[in-house]
């Protein structure tokens, strides 16, 4: 699964993926450099308005509409969606077919016996992982919040995880936001990943409040992955 991810530089993720922020969101501290981002906490992803692509603030974890419905209980924390079952949950159906996003990262965390490890890029350009996102009205307004499609892990993650985020390569990425694509999950195969690092890194970044550059240092550089 994907609990934890970068995305360092929002203004290159809107560049690289052509996409301009929500003029009417507001200015917040969380549109920074982002070295961990958790599970409840906002952050950016790129979704299509008004027929032009749109980076706005999203609640990581999908709540849907009917979460926010007396008697609904206390929602699951639906940080991830398993790309095998999308057409199988309603939940995930429905966003497949009409609230497709991309989540720029350049990079995510995983734990090896404890030890926590940042695989990304060597290069470090902008990824986008594959997204679905959801629109909730609370007592307290409206809620847009999104989930991390995942698949079987590529080779370089195996050895530390079964699943892994789905990176969309970037030809895709005009398609999967395309609300006319009647097939978005043929573009949903196992991605190729090709020369990336395995970095293991310090365990300050086991703290979902450690948002700051020493979570992606290198302790030691690739040798992970080996």
């Amino acid at each position: 699964m994907c609990g934890r991810y970068t995305v360092t530089n929002p203004g290159d993720a809107a560049r690289e993926l052509e996409a301009s922020i929500d003029p009417q969101a507001p200015l917040s501290e969380w549109w920074k450099p982002r070295f961990n981002v958790a599970p409840t906490q906002p952050a950016p992803v790129v979704i299509i308005k008004d027929g032009a692509r749109v980076l706005e603030l999203m609640r990581w974890g999908l709540m849907p509409f009917w979460t926010a419905k007396p008697g609904a209980g206390k929602p699951p924390l639906m940080i991830n969606a398993r790309v095998e079952s999308l057409r199988a949950k309603a939940v995930f159906r429905d966003a497949l077919e009409r609230k497709r996003c991309l989540v720029p990262a350049d990079g995510f965390y995983e734990w090896a016996n404890k030890t926590p490890l940042y695989i990304h890029p060597h290069a470090g350009h902008v990824i986008a992982f594959a997204g679905l996102w959801a629109r909730a009205k609370l007592p307290t307004g409206e809620l847009h919040s999104f989930t991390i499609i995942t698949s079987k892990p590529a080779p370089l993650v195996a050895p530390f995880h079964d699943r892994m985020p789905l990176v969309l390569p970037r030809e895709a990425w005009a398609a999967w936001l395309d609300p006319a694509n009647a097939d978005p999950k043929a573009l949903l195969g196992i991605p190729a990943i090709d020369d990336w690092l395995v970095d293991q890194v310090s365990t300050h970044v086991n703290k979902a409040d450690h948002d700051d550059p020493e979570c992606i240092i290198p302790i030691v550089r690739g040798s992970a992955a080996e």
